[in-house]
Order: C-alpha cells, then sequence, then structure tokens
C-alpha cells in the first residue's frame, strides 16, 4: 500500500470483509449491554456502514453501531455509566474520557478505545428526570460505536454487501 494512503488516516486500513466488521461491532455492542446490566428498553438498529472520510467510497470503509436504552432509574443508569469505566478495560479497552461532556448539561460521558480490535466507543447518560410534562425527553444512555476505516478485498466493493 502507498505511503499517501497511510498518511491520509495516520495508519493503513486493515482488509476485512463488511460482514466480518458488522458482526464484530454487534459483538462490542453486545458486551457493553452486559456490562451495562440493566433491564431497560434499547433500541433496535444495528451496525451500519459508512463513509470513511474523504477515502475511496467503493473500496474504504468504517463500522457505526448506535443504540441507548430507557425505561430505568436515573440512578441505576449512573451505577451502569460507574461499571462501565470498572470493566471496559478489562475487557479490552481503555477508557480515554470519563467525566461530563461539555453540553450546558454537564452529561456524564465515557469514551474508549480498543486498539487491538480497532474501534472506539462514545456512551453518554442524557439525565432529563428535572424535565416533566408528557413530551419530555425520557432520560438514556447513549452508545456510539465506531471502527476505524476498513478496506474491503480485492475484487469487491462496498456496495456488495
Amino acid at each position: 500500500m502507498s505511503d499517501k494512503k497511510k498518511d491520509e488516516l495516520g495508519y493503513t486500513p486493515k482488509t476485512r470483509k463488511v460482514a466480518d466488521a458488522e458482526e464484530e461491532a454487534a459483538g462490542l455492542s453486545s458486551a457493553i449491554f452486559d456490562v451495562i446490566d440493566l433491564r431497560a428498553k434499547t433500541s433496535k438498529s444495528g451496525p451500519s456502514v459508512a463513509r470513511c472520510g474523504g477515502k475511496d467510497e467503493v473500496k474504504f470503509y468504517k463500522i457505526n453501531h448506535a443504540w441507548s436504552l430507557w425505561g430505568v432509574p436515573v440512578k441505576d443508569m449512573k451505577q451502569a455509566m460507574s461499571r462501565l469505566k470498572e470493566d471496559l478495560p478489562q475487557k479490552g479497552w481503555k477508557i480515554i474520557k470519563y467525566g461530563p461532556d461539555k453540553s450546558p448539561s454537564k452529561s456524564p460521558e465515557l469514551i474508549a478505545d480498543s486498539t487491538k480490535k480497532q474501534y472506539s466507543v462514545s456512551i453518554h447518560l442524557y439525565d432529563e428526570s428535572d424535565k416533566t410534562g408528557s413530551k419530555a425527553p425520557k432520560s438514556l444512555i447513549y452508545v456510539l460505536l465506531t471502527s476505524a476505516c476498513f478496506q474491503v478485498p480485492d475484487g469487491h466493493t462496498v456496495d456488495e454487501y
């Protein structure tokens, strides 16, 4: 691979089938859900293919898996965030940030990287318990898992998947 391809991203994308990367993302999300360990309502989305910033869209891609859970007391969600901070490093994640985000509400945020698997995760607890009324937003934990850029095997395109 040319040095130019490496320089654009700062690394050389690994060659992976899209289906394999999606399956891995689903497994990583499932492991995060297990650490959260709450019996809550969850969104039903699965991993999706996304563009890889400025790279050839036919050959390069990344995987995003966004999901959320709600319907449990905020105090339980706060305990789940603490569990994530304690348990994710034992599962191969390096905690990059843990604390309030930059929003006006200073929502609790955890950001972690898995360099071995080449994924990052951003997890936010949105505490809306002080809001009232039928249209008030629900308190929830929001998870966004994102992969590094990958390249499809020779002879394949991202669109095939």
